[in-house]
């Protein structure tokens, strides 16, 4: 991610998330502040990496898709926490 000033998360106008999101709406989607605090979570892996680049030269920009932060997100099926949430239904 750049070194430009942070930029506050940004929801979707629409209330539906798109497909591709730039970094400050993947900050919202995933509950962060702004895209400073998204950076660090990458950093520590506590957030998935980009899935590439939008634009060219200084106007490049990372993008995230929807699906993949979903994957990231979503335990497998074999992990004790899907386990354990299976067992409260």
């Amino acid at each position: 991610m750049s070194p430009r000033s942070p930029l506050p998360a940004r929801y979707p106008s629409t209330g539906a998330w798109p497909t591709v999101m730039r970094a400050d709406m993947a900050a919202a989607y995933l509950d962060y502040r702004d895209t400073g605090e998204l950076a660090r979570g990458v950093s520590r892996g506590e957030a998935p990496l980009p899935i590439g680049y939008h634009g060219i030269g200084r106007a490049r920009e990372p993008i995230w898709s929807k699906a993949a932060i979903d994957n990231f997100l979503e335990p497998d099926s074999d992990s004790p926490a899907k386990q354990d949430l299976a067992s409260l239904a």
